[in-house]
């Protein structure tokens, strides 16, 4: 198993406190230096473009994958077993927890540092008064579209994640850096993708790169992938079905009748950036168990005769009974081979079977490879669930059957708002696992209450970012909690639902 790798920016800050804020920063004079020079200065970008895209298909997506039942295991390996273990455990929010930067600080230190550097290249411009100018072409609007876009994709994943967190402009004063909320978070969030939106339709020439000599989209795929991201971001923000409730649904369905039509999966570049999530989650053992095994709960949509946890006894399982073509392509059913399954720490949370879907030989470390990053598939999910909260019925029949679920799948789904419902589920679940980066079914779980009683439904900001700010440490998650603020209530859990579709 690879160890993850983090993009390191030349320039980077990693997190945007108020003590690191305050800190004399080494690199100012080769900042200026790089930033001076046109062609220095867009790579610098193209760098944060990069880590960007890197931060969403990174290792900590693991996590929430685990706190919705999308696999399952009982290996200790960085706390895997903490989030899969049933009852549900709270969050270790502690500087003495090792695995904290992998788990709670991970994703804040990666898209705190996209923000910082977006920063740069719009205090640049539009403080500075900097021109990026190429061959004789201005690219100052581009360069600013892509700095704006990644800014607000930055903030649209915090606040998908965190309770709270800062929002940081070139102009913000760091003795003044207060938390916001999460729906704060978001409004700025989308402000700065609409941004990036204008800018780049006003652009004369235009081309956001992803890396270094690697592609580029053009505008018309840029602006409809930033429509795509502020409706995966608005969606996925309710913490609890009763939030869910409230949000402009109509807004959300503008944003994805706007946005992608074509999968976007751009190729990787070994050593640079490649699916890393995907690259722990599929890795086959020697006895051909998966690192990562397929929860039950994939397989009880599947196939609802299926038990919601595995036999305690000594019963092995066997395969599942669906008409449903996707579930013999994207799983295998290994038996007794249960890899690294230990009976000792819950026989339940064992399986029998692995998900192969995307599977690349161990390696997803490839150039070339496709990085599933977004679907056309997630788009048709949208469109369906905010239909289906619109009461728009035969809407949302409609985009399921557009979708994998009936073009692929052959899954037909009956025009009543719970088995719509259960309909995307099961979609979100199976088609979308590991095709969309990180959080997209722990949040849609999370918002119709699916997910288990005592499950995190947002991170607390990390302690390592809260013993420098002095602020009092908190946490989320476990039974004691259920049902509060940040810890799932159970009320809809997925093992007690009635699988009609």
């Amino acid at each position: 198993m690879k160890k993850v790798i983090y993009l390191a920016l030349a320039l980077a800050v990693v997190s945007c406190t108020q003590e690191e804020f305050n800190i004399g920063n080494d690199n100012q004079a080769d900042a200026a230096r790089v930033l001076a020079n046109s062609a220095d200065f867009q790579n610098f970008n193209i760098s944060n473009h990069t880590n960007n895209f890197f931060s969403q298909i990174g290792f900590n997506g693991v996590y929430f994958r685990a706190s919705a039942d999308q696999f399952s295991t009982t290996n200790a390996f960085r706390g895997f077993w903490d989030f899969c273990d049933q009852p549900r455990r709270q969050v270790i929010n502690s500087t003495a927890n090792d695995d904290l930067g992998f788990q709670a600080a991970g994703p804040w230190n990666s898209y705190n540092s996209v923000i910082n550097n977006a920063n740069i290249v719009i205090n640049n411009i539009e403080n500075d008064g900097n021109t990026v100018v190429l061959s004789g072409t201005d690219l100052t609007d581009q360069e600013l579209a892509g700095a704006y876009f990644d800014k607000g994709i930055a903030q649209g994943y915090l606040s998908m994640i965190y309770d709270q967190a800062y929002i940081v402009d070139p102009d913000t004063d760091p003795n003044t850096l207060e938390f916001v909320t999460y729906q704060e978070m978001l409004t700025a969030a989308i402000g700065n993708i609409q941004t990036a939106i204008s800018l780049a339709s006003g652009a004369g020439a235009f081309e956001y790169t992803l890396y270094a000599a690697g592609p580029s989209v053009d505008r018309a795929t840029f602006v409809a992938l930033a429509n795509s991201y502020m409706a995966r971001f608005a969606i996925n923000n309710a913490r609890t079905n009763a939030e869910a409730q409230g949000q402009d649904y109509n807004a959300i369905l503008g944003y994805a009748n706007a946005g992608i039509t074509s999968d976007f999966e751009p190729p990787a570049e070994n050593g640079v950036i490649w699916n890393n999530l995907q690259d722990w989650s599929l890795f086959l053992l020697g006895d051909g168990a998966g690192y990562m095994p397929t929860d039950q709960k994939i397989l009880r949509l599947f196939d609802p005769t299926y038990p919601t946890d595995y036999p305690t006894d000594t019963t092995i399982l066997g395969e599942i009974t669906t008409d449903d073509p996707r579930a013999a392509e994207y799983y295998e059913y290994v038996g007794e081979n249960f890899g690294f399954l230990r009976e000792s720490r819950g026989r339940q949370l064992f399986s029998s079977y692995r998900t192969q879907k995307f599977f690349n030989d161990n390696n997803q470390n490839v150039t070339g490879l496709p990085m599933q990053v977004f679907s056309v598939a997630e788009i048709d999910y949208i469109k369906a669930e905010a239909n289906l909260w619109l009461g728009n019925l035969t809407a949302a029949v409609a985009a399921l059957d557009a979708s994998p679920r009936m073009t692929v799948g052959m899954q037909s789904t009956t025009e009543a708002a719970p088995n719509i419902l259960n309909a995307l589920l099961y979609e979100i679940s199976i088609e979308l696992d590991l095709q969309s980066g990180m959080g997209v079914p722990w949040a849609f779980m999370r918002r119709h209450d699916m997910l288990q009683a005592g499950s995190m439904t947002m991170y607390p900001v990390p302690a390592s970012e809260l013993e420098i700010t002095q602020d009092a440490i908190y946490t989320f998650g476990g039974p004691a909690q259920a049902g509060e603020v940040g810890t799932a209530s159970g009320a809809n859990d997925w093992r007690n639902i009635n699988l009609v579709y």
